[in-house]
């Protein structure tokens, strides 16, 4: 497959963005070649092409987002509980009790519906945690989906315990099967958390992530809890037992971050360690992580949503227009703002505004759009060498997206990667491809996914579903 427009993002977080005329030449699920050229060099590569040629002039071409944080299933649980769920603990009080009632059945079926839901945001690549591995690889090929998928461990604590050696199973029947690799589907490690899993746990993920080359997927320091359990237990913060068990050893992904301190930050190393940062989850059920620590500590980090049931949508690039904001946000709660609300005085405004000026100067690069767009691309795209993406480069797979830029959400599309960035484009998505296949042809792509009646089946199984596991709760 040839495809061709004056509109191709390239680049990636190291090199920059750019927006260029080019031609990404496709076979099977990766991209061949990138070859910067007008219309006429396309004319002249089309001669001696075989394949299908498509000519997209006019339409932005981008890498396709990838989601590295995601509980499919737990779309079923959007708006269960109510907001007053989120006060504690969510995870223990809420999700583990609905989580004890589910079949394998329920979990293919509700991954089903947040994998729709996720192709449609434009997501073609998830870090899937979550109970059921097999059921979560299936619900992925039955949508098109690709991703990698860490069957939940747990020891000590939570819905999984009883299932671990079954879990531990699954992980390693998708690192043998050949199929589902070739539809972009992979494995990964997923212990569940600090407090739910032993150390002679840890040390058998450290051991197995060494001998299969895998990345290892878990939540740390997630919530007061977690952290007051590794001090009662271990005398050391949740960072701090991990690195005690070798299990920093391991390519990491380390997901929430929000009782990370300095000391903890320290452990950790920017060239196999990255965190990962969803901010409206946890603005819902605790509050946000220090990124900004983070960045300063000299940490890759990205960005990604969680699940459906505390975030209550699946989209990561609606995430970035927060991080772009949180340089301002502790302006709100400054000594100044205190100052200003008290006295009222034209100086302390004066002041107030200065705070917001510093920070704006201090973090320049948290509202560049080609850097946010990098936590939702090509940072998270380079987590495992088994499938990059997030780039349009050569080797990479041949996830890919086609955008209309004559839509009222990007119009006029002055700036391409801004628009992108900062605005509500997923109405003017229309073309999708998944490891080289189509999952919706420019200006189909809504179609294809919504109403070819595979959607409709899946909801209507899934809302089955739902009804009997709500009733036995």
């Amino acid at each position: 497959m040839l495809l061709w427009s004056d509109k191709v993002v390239l680049g990636d977080h190291v090199s920059g963005l750019r927006v260029a005329a080019a031609a990404l030449e496709i076979e099977g699920q990766r991209i061949r070649s990138v070859t910067p050229c007008d219309r006429a060099g396309f004319a002249t590569l089309a001669e001696s092409h075989d394949d299908e040629v498509l000519d997209l002039s006019g339409r932005l071409v981008t890498p396709a987002f990838v989601n590295a944080h995601a509980h499919l299933p737990m779309a079923a649980f959007r708006g269960v509980g109510g907001a007053m769920a989120m006060r504690d603990n969510v995870v223990e009080n809420l999700f583990f009790a609905l989580e004890k009632e589910l079949s394998n059945e329920d979990v293919r079926a509700f991954a089903r519906v947040g994998a729709y839901e996720s192709l449609r945001a434009g997501v073609a690549v998830v870090w899937e945690h979550y109970y059921g591995g097999d059921q979560l690889a299936a619900a992925l090929g039955d949508t098109g989906l690709a991703g990698f998928v860490a069957p939940t461990l747990q020891d000590l604590d939570g819905p999984g315990v009883a299932l671990l050696e079954q879990q531990w199973q699954a992980t390693f029947d998708l690192l043998a099967d050949d199929t589902l690799a070739e539809q972009g589907v992979f494995p990964a490690l997923g212990p569940h958390a600090t407090d739910t899993v032993s150390g002679e746990l840890w040390r058998r993920v450290a051991d197995a992530a060494a001998q299969h080359d895998l990345t290892v997927h878990a939540h740390v320091a997630q919530s007061i809890e977690e952290l007051e359990r590794a001090w009662a237990r271990h005398g050391t913060s949740a960072a701090g037992w991990l690195a005690r068990t070798g299990a920093l050893d391991a390519r990491f992904l380390l997901v929430h971050g929000i009782f990370l301190s300095e000391g903890d930050l320290g452990l950790l190393d920017p060239a196999r360690h990255t965190l990962g940062f969803c901010p409206y989850s946890q603005l819902q059920f605790s509050f946000p992580a220090d990124v900004q620590g983070w960045e300063r500590a000299g940490m890759p980090w990205l960005v990604a949503t969680d699940c459906a049931a505390c975030n209550d949508g699946m989209g990561p690039q609606k995430e970035l227009r927060f991080v772009a904001g949180m340089r301002a946000v502790a302006t709100s709660w400054s000594d100044e703002q205190r100052a200003f609300r008290s006295s009222g005085a034209l100086d302390n405004a004066r002041a107030l505004q200065a705070k917001r000026q510093a920070a704006f100067d201090a973090w320049p690069t948290w509202a560049d759009p080609a850097k946010l767009l990098s936590r939702v691309w090509s940072i998270p795209g380079a987590l495992d060498p088994r499938m990059p993406c997030g780039v349009l480069a050569p080797g990479a797979w041949a996830h890919v997206l086609t955008w209309d830029l004559s839509h009222p959400a990007l119009w006029p599309a002055t700036d391409p990667l801004r628009a992108l960035a900062f605005s509500e484009p997923g109405d003017a998505l229309d073309g999708m491809l998944v490891s080289g296949r189509w999952i919706g042809r420019p200006g189909t792509l809504r179609s294809a996914l919504l109403h070819d009646g595979a959607y409709e089946a899946a909801r209507k199984e899934a809302d089955a579903r739902l009804a009997m596991l709500l009733a036995k709760i």
